[in-house]
């Protein structure tokens, strides 16, 4: 029954709950404005429980800029505002989502020290929280998640000494195990991404790819006949588009065909430092100052890019996606 503090007079808070979230996210500083119930129940894990169950999960594109903050858009392109800064002392080298839409922040480097630390964004209630460390400080490592499991790959620690290991994270226990990885002395990190539950790593300056089998803990080798130059990269629909510093255009690999092929990218003027992305399934490109392109390169017209709502106030970005 519905009372004098219900969150919609003269409904049930259940039925009110309903209402309110199927309400986009680009409505909720207006939405908080109304009254401290609809604040808080807007700030809580229950209205995102409430979310799914109503089926009004939106896409959100979280992106990191210049390692010092963070802003948030919408599947529109509206601005919705800032994530609140990491605990401590910046360092992240590596930014997934795990378990359902939270951001882990991983280890990096900071005064010239490799850092272990491993923070977690809950969305829903917009705060950061401690995980376990990695058993080893390292930054410049490949890292990605496969099978609900964070795998971070070899890297650099303080002394720049390169890490021969791998390590990976289970969310349901929080903690983190060392496992082997192919010997690779000289690795620079390229890119890193999951298909078909296995694990896919390319170092730059190399032509071989490790793929990884949870399944069977087993690794194995691609030689891709062209050595890779990776400066930015992302993951769309299973293929991975990347910028090649030797190279003009955006290379693509289709790990299912094991091809490789590539498409055009328009030249920002004035702008040599730019970043790739997704939204809404397409390949961005970030551009200080500009707003940023999309182009649906799995279509036969890849050559077109559209301009997009989305403005950064610097290049360097490092963008993910939640549900929430």
């Amino acid at each position: 029954m519905a009372s004098s503090s219900s969150l919609i007079p003269g409904l049930a808070d259940d039925i009110a709950e309903l209402c309110l979230s199927r309400i986009p996210r680009s409505s909720f500083q207006i939405l908080s404005q109304v009254c401290w119930r609809w604040r808080r129940f807007l700030r809580s894990e229950h209205y995102g429980a409430v979310r799914k169950l109503t089926g009004s999960v939106e896409e959100l594109m979280c992106v990191l800029v210049d390692d010092e903050y963070w802003e948030v858009f919408d599947c529109s392109g509206n601005k919705l505002g800032r994530i609140p800064p990491v605990p401590g002392p910046l360092k992240g080298d590596g930014l997934v989502v795990l378990d359902g839409g939270k951001i882990v922040f991983i280890g990096g480097r900071y005064n010239s020290a490799a850092s272990a630390d491993v923070y977690e964004l809950n969305p829903a209630t917009n705060r950061w929280r401690k995980l376990a460390d990695m058993n080893i400080p390292r930054y410049n490592f490949g890292y990605a998640v496969a099978d609900g499991l964070l795998y971070v790959i070899r890297g650099l620690s303080s002394d720049d000494v390169s890490i021969l290991n791998a390590e990976v994270y289970n969310p349901k226990t929080n903690q983190w195990s060392l496992m082997d990885c192919p010997h690779r002395p000289n690795f620079v990190r390229g890119f890193a991404f999951s298909f078909s539950s296995k694990l896919f790593v390319a170092g730059n300056e190399s032509s071989f790819i490790d793929i990884y089998d949870p399944k069977e803990e087993t690794w194995e080798e691609l030689d891709s006949e062209r050595t890779l130059s990776v400066s930015s990269y992302t993951v769309v629909r299973d293929k991975v588009y990347f910028k090649n510093m030797d190279k003009p255009g955006i290379s693509v690999f289709d790990p299912d065909k094991s091809s490789w092929s590539s498409v055009w990218m328009p030249t920002i003027p004035g702008r040599s430092g730019t970043e790739l992305g997704q939204w809404n399934n397409k390949v961005i490109i970030f551009a200080r100052g500009f707003g940023a392109l999309g182009g649906d390169l799995d279509r036969e017209n890849a050559a077109v890019w559209r301009a997009t709502p989305i403005i950064l106030s610097s290049f360097e970005a490092t963008s993910v996606l939640i549900n929430i």
